[in-house]
């Protein structure tokens, strides 16, 4: 029983560290839908694999320079920065604490999804 109980309090105990470690899952839109070409149908466009670890973003870098938002309900935008071209990570503020909307606008495309810090 003893050894039951000190193998759940481990387990429990690394949820607790892992917890901010995560994929984020990201959703594709237009910026610009205007600017969509109609003419031969391509395949969909892959959204990045971006890694969240302690406030950091890692991510393959991007080709040209990619501008990165995040969006609290209340506020609106709360963070606005450019990501430089062949950049793989970005460190997001500190202070930030709750849940926001996170894009990432690259090209005529923007990916949007949801972290919590």
């Amino acid at each position: 029983m003893k050894k039951l109980l000190l193998t759940c309090c481990l387990w429990a105990v690394s949820l607790a560290i892992y917890a901010e470690d995560r994929w984020i899952d990201f959703h594709v839109g237009y910026n610009n839908p205007t600017n969509v070409n109609k003419g031969k149908t391509r395949t969909p466009i892959q959204p990045p694999a971006v890694y969240l670890k302690n406030y950091t973003l890692s991510f393959n870098a991007f080709e040209e320079d990619c501008t990165i938002q995040l969006l609290s309900e209340d506020d609106g935008i709360v963070v606005s920065d450019v990501i430089p071209a062949g950049t793989s990570t970005f460190q997001l503020p500190t202070y930030l604490v709750g849940e926001y909307q996170i894009q990432l606008i690259y090209g005529n495309f923007i990916f949007t999804g949801y972290i919590e810090l």
